[in-house]
């Protein structure tokens, strides 16, 4: 494909870069969670009331109407100045997008804005214990009862819960049919005394994700989207979604934190070492290769109009190259990379969890091996 930019391509670059230039929010507070979401929060708004929010989207609902390539600038650009994601990534780039596609006329006017906004965060209630990568496996049950939905179940892996407003449930609402042909897709409301939010704390002390216990909460039937049994075709739109420009923003955070480790070792003197140097400059070349698949993912979907597998590639070398990052710094800083509370230490451990999140590393072998290199099934 083309990398050179159009004349209109340059034009949503600059205005971008400018505006950044003049509203950029600072440095995130370290350390407290709830800060931290707070100062996420009010970026979003600030990018809201800027226009910038969701450029992906249609002008209709917001957006700017952008391009795949201009959706990739975005991102692009929000790396390079080191500005944080927005509070409501997951409304913006999952629920968003889904509800537009499948949504009534009632169901965009009433959720679209909100999103935008930040007034109302979004969660994704899909993954299960006993359902992860088989979502359609999925026991979470939705009993039909009048005018409601009542809902019994467990979801686990949900990123942002204890923030959100909303979920996109999917749940079994029929038991006699094929497993992926029961399944309904719902917009829950999380502020319900049946619906309890429990933290899973990880090594960085955070804790993004957390576990649903749902106990008979209750969702209009108003809010079920997409019509019932209709659930598979309804999440295959949000997953569809759910790398949608976050793999140029995570290749480019990679490139700042290269940067930034390629400054310690000057600073340090180890860069005079020929085997850091060595160390450096390889990471410089898969860094680089990532930015290139990244973008012939852009071709794929231009050519095909939906990404193909070969973006589970780009996320098992972005997983590995980000491990293997780390673990240079460690190396190349010391014994300061290991202290608990510094950047560095933080990204040692963060990383740890790359080859699990978003598809482990194992399961994206097998796609690779089966569906890109068209090797045979192993017996």
């Amino acid at each position: 494909m083309d990398l050179t930019f159009s004349e209109a391509e340059l034009a949503f670059r600059d205005e971008l870069r400018s505006w950044l230039a003049d509203h950029h929010p600072g440095e995130m507070p370290h350390g407290d969670e709830d800060e931290q979401y707070a100062f996420r929060r009010d970026w979003q708004r600030t990018l809201y009331d800027g226009g910038w929010a969701a450029v992906h989207w249609p002008s209709r609902y917001g957006g700017r109407d952008a391009t795949l390539t201009q959706s990739a600038i975005y991102f692009e650009e929000l790396g390079r100045a080191r500005a944080p994601l927005a509070a409501n990534v997951l409304g913006l780039l999952l629920a968003g997008p889904t509800i537009m596609a499948w949504g009534t006329e009632e169901q965009q006017d009433r959720y679209l804005t909100p999103i935008l906004s930040a007034e109302e965060i979004w969660c994704q209630g899909f993954s299960e214990p006993e359902a992860g990568s088989d979502l359609a496996s999925l026991k979470t049950k939705a009993v039909r009862d009048g005018d409601e939905w009542v809902v019994t179940g467990q979801k686990v892996w949900t990123s942002g819960a204890q923030h959100s407003k909303w979920c996109m449930l999917v749940a079994r609402t029929d038991q006699d049919v094929p497993k992926h042909k029961g399944l309904s897709y719902f917009l829950m409301d999380m502020e319900q005394a049946e619906i309890q939010v429990r933290p899973l704390v990880q090594i960085t002390g955070e804790a993004e994700f957390n576990e649903l216990f749902i106990e008979e909460a209750r969702i209009p039937h108003e809010n079920l989207l997409g019509g019932e049994g209709n659930g598979w075709k309804v999440a295959l739109t949000t997953l569809m979604n759910e790398r949608a420009g976050l793999g140029f923003f995570l290749q480019v955070r990679m490139r700042n934190v290269l940067d930034d480790l390629v400054t310690a070792a000057v600073q340090n003197g180890r860069i005079d070492d020929p085997v850091v140097a060595d160390r450096l400059g390889d990471l410089h070349l898969r860094t680089e290769n990532l930015r290139l698949l990244a973008y012939r993912g852009l071709s794929t979907i231009e050519k095909y109009g939906q990404p193909g597998p070969e973006g589970s590639l780009t996320k098992w070398l972005w997983s590995e190259t980000n491990q293997l990052l780390a673990q240079t710094a460690a190396d190349v800083v010391g014994a300061d990379a290991l202290v608990a509370g510094t950047p560095w230490a933080y990204e040692l451990l963060r990383s740890r969890g790359n080859s699990i999140e978003g598809g482990t590393t194992e399961i994206l072998k097998n796609i690779v091996a089966e569906r890109v290199l068209r090797l045979p099934r192993a017996a």
